[in-house]
């Protein structure tokens, strides 16, 4: 897939957290728009007009995937020319994102509203991506390709999440990791030499 494949995950992400939530009677009331999902940091100021952060679903870390680094080079159509469809292409970069989920109904309101409005949004958020933990997600930028990501609850130690708050110099609040594997970004970069057309054999006479 292309380079727009990180973003794209991004975004089907939240829409997959926003469908769940809304169906929910609860936490429906307490998340009112898609929108309101950002994908940005939980510490993030100057939202748009009209977006109030009612959950943050940010991805802060991308790593290379640590089984496929060593992948076979891909034939595929030369994006150049669609004719040609026999095109050795260097293997797709491949990586897992891990993303920080956190609810912010309670940093929104200053504490003043439900206590535990933050736990019921994060258990439903939580619910929705363990029942849906194999996730077919097919491309908008390019038709007919896809993915199918694999969600997993990333374990993080209190520390380990502590050090992710500071560097965004907050107080720690609830919030918990999940990775997504695995990403395939394709690259550009044409193996040169050509696909073997024929192949002849001779023999020499050996003197006696």
């Amino acid at each position: 897939m292309s380079h727009l494949v990180i973003a794209e995950v991004s975004e089907f992400l939240r829409h997959t957290l926003w469908l769940g939530i809304r169906e929910d009677p609860v936490t429906s009331q307490l998340v009112t728009s898609e929108q309101n999902i950002v994908l940005t940091n939980p510490a993030q100021v100057g939202l748009p007009q009209g977006v109030v952060r009612q959950m943050s679903l940010w991805l802060y870390h991308i790593a290379p995937n640590e089984h496929l680094r060593n992948s076979p080079f891909v034939r595929r159509k030369d994006p150049a020319d669609p004719n040609n469809d026999d095109v050795q292409f260097y293997p797709p970069l491949v990586v897992n994102l891990l993303y920080l989920l956190t609810p912010s109904l309670q940093a929104n309101a200053g504490g003043a509203n439900d206590q535990l409005a933050d736990q019921r949004v994060l258990g439903r958020a939580m619910q929705i991506l363990h029942d849906q933990s194999v996730l077919p997600m097919q491309s908008r930028q390019a038709p007919g390709e896809g993915a199918e990501l694999h969600l997993s609850l990333a374990p993080r130690t209190i520390d380990e999440l502590a050090q992710v708050w500071e560097a965004m110099q907050q107080p720690y609040r609830l919030s918990v990791c999940y990775e997504v594997r695995v990403v395939r970004i394709d690259s550009l970069r044409r193996r040169s030499g050509t696909r073997v057309g024929e192949r002849s054999t001779a023999f020499a006479g050996v003197e006696s």
